[in-house]
């Protein structure tokens, strides 16, 4: 027997593994980087992925990268901002959407955060400048999870592509 009949005999019955597009940053938490890391991440996926799917993902990861890039430093005790968290971004094309896992190493998440949340209740007159983003997160995402482990946060969830409903 060959070595390529060994390698073969000993895939029989396993599905191969498709080649799927794509993406994997290690980035700091500034301002800079999140939206120079966006533009490359739009760049990456613009030809598999609807420009309404890579919209929904770009506003998701926008703000949960600005949040780490807001947040964690000055409460990990670096007005300065002289500790700048990492961020590792891992994003793949699947057949139902884009899978995302992101890690950072800023402070863990308030409890609430994941909780499943309403819009605010809004002021017309006084309209406020945040309280919208886990809303727009859990909104637009599927199979949201996060957990704490040492000093990382780990958040993963997955962008469904949108299915139009069509005519009879």
């Amino acid at each position: 027997m060959t070595s390529t009949e060994r390698q073969n005999a000993g895939l029989k019955g396993r599905v191969s593994a498709r080649s799927q597009p794509m993406f994997h940053r290690v980035l700091a938490a500034r301002p800079g980087t999140v939206r120079d890391t966006l533009i490359e991440i739009r760049k990456r996926f613009c030809s598999e992925v609807s420009d309404d799917t890579l919209g929904r993902l770009e506003l998701v990861l926008a703000e949960v990268m600005n949040n780490v890039a807001e947040h964690a430093a000055t409460q990990l005790g670096a007005p300065d901002r002289s500790q700048i968290p990492s961020i590792h971004l891992s994003i793949v094309l699947h057949e139902s959407g884009l899978a995302c896992a992101i890690t950072d190493d800023g402070v863990a998440l308030p409890a609430n955060c994941v909780l499943p949340r309403g819009l605010p209740i809004i002021d017309t007159e006084d309209l406020p400048e945040g309280g919208f983003g886990w809303y727009l997160i859990q909104d637009l995402t599927q199979a949201l999870c996060y957990y704490r482990e040492g000093n990382r946060n780990f958040l993963a969830f997955s962008v469904p592509f949108l299915h139009r409903a069509t005519n009879p």
